[in-house]
Parts: C-alpha cells; sequence; structure tokens
C-alpha cells in the first residue's frame, strides 16, 4: 500500500485530497497541529510546524508527502497577521525539508503548495515559465516561500511546486463567498471588472495533484489552474448565469475598500489582478474536465 503523508492536512484542500486518496487504497497520514485526532482510516500525526520531532519517523517509506500548510490570507496584512502568514508558511516547509534529509528511506516526491498569488499585481498572462514576480506584498510573500522549499537539496526526493489558485467550492473559498451574494442581487463586477481571476474546479485540482503524483518525472512546477482565466466582471455575469439571477449589483472602487476594512481583509485580495494560467499541465497531457467557467460553475452550482 503506498502511503501519502499530508502536512497541514486538516483542511479544506487536505480533506479533498484525504478522501480521493482513501477512495484510491492509500495509507494516508495527516500532519496536524491538533492533539488526539482519530478519524476511521487515516493516521494523525502531532506536530508544530516547525521543530523536527518524533513526526518525521511517518516520512521514511512514504510515497509522497504534500505540504498545504499556510494560514488564509483573508485578513488585513497587518504587522502581527505578516508575522502569522510567513511563519505558517517558511516554518512548515523548512522542518519538512530537514526531516526529509535525515530519512533513511525518503519520500519519493515532496510537492510543496504555493500560490499563483506570486503574480498578485502584474499585468500580463503568466504561466509556469514565466520569470516576473508581482511586486505586492503576497507575491513578495510567496516568492520567499518557494525560496525556502528550493534551497533543499534532496537527491532522492523528487521535488514539485505546485501553484494554487482559488478552487472553487461551495464549501470553503471564493465560490462559497459569492454564491449568496449572487442569488441576493449582489454579484456584479468590483471596481471596473477588469481584474484577472485565476481559479480550477475542486474535482480538477485533486485530479491534477493525483495526475502529478503519477508522472515518472514531473516538471519543477505547475500551477493549479485552468488554462482560461477570466476577467472579474465575466467571472460574475457566469455566476449570476448559474444561479438564474440577471441583476448584481457592483461593488465601486470605495465601496470595496470599505467592504474589505469592515470584512477584515486587505482590499488588494479584491482588486489586484492575479493573471495566472498554465502551460505546463496542457503540454504534457493533462485533461481538465472542467476548463471553462460556465461549465465549471454550472456543475457547482446545479
Amino acid at each position: 500500500m503506498r502511503k501519502i503523508v499530508l502536512a497541514g492536512g486538516s483542511g479544506h484542500l487536505g480533506t479533498l485530497l484525504k478522501r480521493a486518496f482513501l477512495d484510491s487504497g492509500w495509507e494516508v497520514v495527516i500532519l496536524s497541529r491538533q492533539r488526539n485526532r482519530k478519524e476511521e482510516g487515516v493516521t494523525y500525526v502531532f506536530w508544530d510546524g516547525e521543530h523536527v520531532g518524533a513526526w518525521g519517523n511517518v516520512l521514511n517509506g512514504a510515497d509522497t508527502v504534500i505540504n498545504l500548510s499556510g494560514k488564509s490570507i483573508q485578513c488585513r496584512f497587518t504587522p502581527k497577521n505578516k508575522a502569522l502568514l510567513e511563519d505558517s508558511r517558511l516554518l512548515p516547509t523548512n522542518a519538512l525539508g530537514r526531516a526529509i534529509a535525515t530519512c533513511n528511506k525518503p519520500p519519493r516526491l515532496w510537492i510543496n503548495f504555493s500560490g499563483i498569488s506570486i503574480f498578485s499585481g502584474l499585468n500580463e498572462l503568466q504561466d509556469e515559465t514565466s520569470m516576473a514576480i508581482g511586486d505586492d506584498y503576497l507575491a513578495q510573500l510567496t516568492r520567499r516561500w518557494e525560496a525556502a522549499f528550493s534551497a533543499f537539496d534532496l537527491p532522492d526526493t523528487l521535488k514539485v511546486i505546485l501553484r494554487v489558485s482559488p478552487v472553487l467550492s461551495k464549501q470553503q473559498g471564493m465560490l462559497a463567498e459569492l454564491l449568496p451574494l449572487a442569488k441576493w442581487g449582489l454579484g456584479g463586477k468590483v471596481s471596473d471588472g477588469r481584474q484577472c481571476v485565476s481559479w480550477i474546479h475542486e474535482r480538477d485540482f485533486v485530479k491534477l495533484v493525483q495526475w502529478i503524483i503519477e508522472r515518472m518525472q514531473p516538471r519543477r512546477v505547475y500551477h493549479a489552474c485552468s488554462p482560461n482565466p477570466v476577467t472579474n466582471v465575466a467571472f460574475m455575469k457566469v455566476l449570476r448565469e448559474s444561479v438564474g439571477v440577471s441583476f448584481g449589483l457592483p461593488l465601486p472602487l470605495i465601496m470595496a475598500h470599505i467592504g474589505s476594512f469592515l470584512k477584515g481583509v486587505d482590499s488588494s485580495i479584491l482588486l489586484h489582478s492575479v493573471p495566472g494560467t498554465t502551460k505546463y499541465t496542457v503540454e504534457d497531457g493533462f485533461d481538465f474536465d472542467f476548463g471553462e467557467i460556465k461549465c465549471a460553475l454550472t456543475d457547482l452550482v446545479k
């Protein structure tokens, strides 16, 4: 039985992956900060996400380790929150790298999650070959996160950076927040609506992770996003159509700033383009089930 270790895998994306790998007959181990957690078919192992400890033993003999650790970016970028965002990404990455280096039988593959937000604030569309990096806070945070991962030289372990875009799901995330607004007639464009929105359907996200794992020689970086990003105005239009609402009250620039403040998030999350697409997944033969936004939202909403 092949073993997969999900570091920080207790959240929504970890749950999606956990279910998929259990269904495929894998042994699933989750590194979690919650002590004494139990679930049938899953082994939970406590770690603090910072120090190498006894938890490192579960990495021995694992086929794949996936690091999903990272505090949600849905917050104001205060000095305190910036420290939490940075520590929740850099410290677990460093701890995993150090632990893998001490394994007698290290994992075959280490996938470290990153974010398409490395392109936040840029205007031109970026794929896996792009060298450009945005200059806002999220882009620079993601650059540091990837640098921490790349610093480890692990000759017996393949390493892949997976830059994840917003994963469309009715349970959590961007779509879960926008869906009720669209139903209430509040699903209009934000500001001028020209912001680029990268996205991926939750089932394509899981399928892509499984596809990467099965590749003999995966590339160094993949983008977990549809090859067809859309503008904010186009996304909201399709969402309104999916819920059967013809009108959506727009959110002007000043109201976007006020709304972000009241909600406790940074306004850049609403206002900055994140122009990410994918080239390598398409070139290497990955088949998106939901490559177009209309198809994706229709499936999720209906």
